[in-house]
């Protein structure tokens, strides 16, 4: 086991919900006093692959718990690695033929083992064995596609309404779900989000995803949450987790870079005006949410929201259950994407720079946990 593997497990409450209590019910964790309305769940680390650096945030766990892929963002290329931390396949090259992308965008796991790589550049989805062997490829047609976590013979997932997430206002649905047959490329099943009147006092809905039956969960401003049964009727909750916490000097160089990426791709000068909008960025609280992409429902229907609480030395993901916060899920390092399956959730990560670290950027790598015995699995 890795050796910085927890030696035990804990549950950590003060103010027990009906939810939780039944999660305590199914294991033999202790149970310590946290924060008010709080419980901490810590799994096991059960594995664990070094990765390269990579801009992007992509992980799929596939079909076995056991092999993971991530996104090469710099060679343009897709990593599979398993649980012991052995390379399974590296595929992937710019280009617009069979197995090339246009730009790496999402991954998704196929229910028979395979990957799925959705390309937004070039509108095409190709399956791939994880060792690198090209399976099909098809063109999705709809606009700004992410897929949903997982794909058998169809391919489920929403298009956005960018203009109406960066601020400028829509006249319809903020997402339309599509179901995308995999073998033709047919829209099956094109079916708009719902919309409302909900009482969020900032006022500001940002994403949204289906949950397991005809619901949706959405996320909203300052740590706002969402949820909307299939009747339509919707509760809204503030996550009780949410700090408000103003940005570290990790997040703004991070954020800096993103900045300079972003002149450099359009042709300005790197540093053009990077300063005046660190300034902002460091005086406004950090959004609740790690990103929109970094949430899902798992086969239990609890949703589960990775956040930007902490991310030092542990990072958080916060599971709900019929619109009831259940409790955190504490991983190691800091957290920068994750998917889950079955008694497995990996996590993908950034370490804490240590003092062998001479070029002083951190490592990235994957963690395996376990999940069976905190009750949170199948």
């Amino acid at each position: 086991m890795d050796k910085r593997s927890l030696s035990e497990r804990d549950i950590c409450t003060k103010f027990i919900t009906p939810a939780v209590a039944a999660l305590l019910a199914l294991t033999a964790a202790c149970v310590e006093e946290e924060d008010a309305g709080e419980a901490i769940f810590t799994p096991e680390v059960i594995g664990t692959a070094a990765l390269p650096l990579s801009e992007s945030q992509e992980v799929a766990l596939l079909a076995d718990e056991r092999t993971a892929c991530v996104v090469d963002s710099y060679e343009i290329q897709v990593r599979c690695v398993n649980v012991e931390g052995a390379v399974v396949g590296v595929f992937g090259r710019e280009g617009e033929g069979p197995g090339e992308f246009g730009g790496l965008g999402d991954l998704t796991r196929g229910e028979d083992g395979t990957v799925g790589v959705h390309d937004g550049d070039l509108g095409r989805f190709t399956i791939f064995e994880p060792s690198g062997s090209h399976v099909s490829e098809v063109m999705v047609a709809a606009d700004y596609y992410e897929p949903f976590r997982s794909f058998g013979t169809v391919l489920s997932g929403v298009s956005l309404d960018i203009f109406a997430m960066l601020g400028g206002g829509n006249s319809g649905p903020l997402m339309t779900r599509f179901d995308v047959n995999v073998a033709t490329g047919e829209i099956l099943r094109e079916e708009a989000s719902p919309s409302g009147s909900w009482d969020v006092a900032c006022g500001e809905v940002i994403y949204g995803i289906p949950d397991r039956g005809e619901g949706w969960v959405f996320m909203a401003c300052e740590g706002h949450l969402i949820f909307v049964r299939d009747t339509g009727d919707a509760t809204v909750l503030r996550a009780p987790t949410y700090l408000a916490e103003l940005p570290d000097e990790r997040d703004v160089a991070r954020r800096e870079e993103f900045f300079m990426s972003f002149n450099r791709m359009n042709g300005f000068p790197a540093s053009q005006g990077v300063e005046e909008l660190l300034e902002e960025y460091r005086a406004t609280p950090k959004d609740y949410r790690l990103g929109t992409e970094h949430q899902l429902v798992d086969a239990a229907n609890r949703y589960w929201v990775a956040t930007q609480r902490d991310t030092h030395d542990w990072s958080y993901l916060d599971v709900y259950e019929n619109a009831e916060y259940v409790g955190s899920v504490k991983v190691r390092d800091r957290l920068r994407g994750f998917d889950l399956l079955g008694s497995t959730l990996v996590a993908l990560v950034e370490r804490q720079v240590g003092a062998d670290d001479a070029d002083g950027i951190p490592d990235r790598a994957l963690d395996w946990y376990g999940l069976a015995d905190l009750g949170l699995g199948r």
